[in-house]
């Protein structure tokens, strides 16, 4: 198995377990899912817009970091490029639609359904911290998770936020992929 692949596998297979763990606990507390399905194309239209918004945020302060953002770029440029831009285009969509689906089933539509929007958002930035030079990524992963949380509040549902979510990584895990060629061509 290429190393691609076994990053796709173990990906899909980790959302998969958290999305479950979130609806499961969801249930077992008595909290439905709410999907917000009642109004799918303004769940569908604010996901997208959010995406947008939050990719560009991204693109620019990765472009121009000044504090947090200097290490959020490093953290990026260290960790993030190697190890997500090997991933092919269906793989991309594949592992982005996975972590929309199953961390908003855990976050929002469990986690925050129990603990807060606050709590949970820590929480999911937290789950982004893979080690110490993750640390600044974990702060602008709790940012983004208090988009999303704010997201499903505003919306009712989860719609919104899934959508926002796996549209903002297909953006970031083709960004990381082009920095990747960037550096490649550049002889780095």
């Amino acid at each position: 198995m290429t190393p691609a692949a076994r990053l796709t596998v173990v990906a899909l297979a980790t959302q998969a377990a958290l999305g479950a763990a979130g609806f499961v606990a969801a249930r077992a507390a008595g909290a439905p899912v709410r999907w917000g399905l009642d109004r799918p194309m303004t769940g569908l239209a604010a996901g997208l817009a959010v995406a947008g918004l939050l990719a560009v945020a991204n693109y620019r302060w990765l472009h121009a970091p000044t504090g947090v953002f200097t290490r959020v770029r490093t953290a990026v440029d260290e960790v993030l490029v190697p190890t997500f831009a090997i991933l092919s285009p269906p793989q991309i969509v594949a592992v982005s639609v996975a972590a929309g689906v199953g961390e908003e089933l855990f976050f929002r539509g469990w986690l925050q359904a129990a603990a807060g929007w606050l709590p949970a958002s820590l929480a999911f930035g937290l789950a982004h911290v893979a080690g110490a030079r993750m640390l600044a990524f974990g702060v602008w992963a709790t940012g983004m998770g208090l988009v999303l949380g704010a997201l499903a509040l505003g919306t009712g549902g989860l719609l919104a936020p899934m959508t926002a979510h796996a549209c903002y990584d297909v953006l970031a895990f083709h960004y990381l992929g082009s920095a990747a060629r960037r550096r490649a061509d550049q002889g780095e």
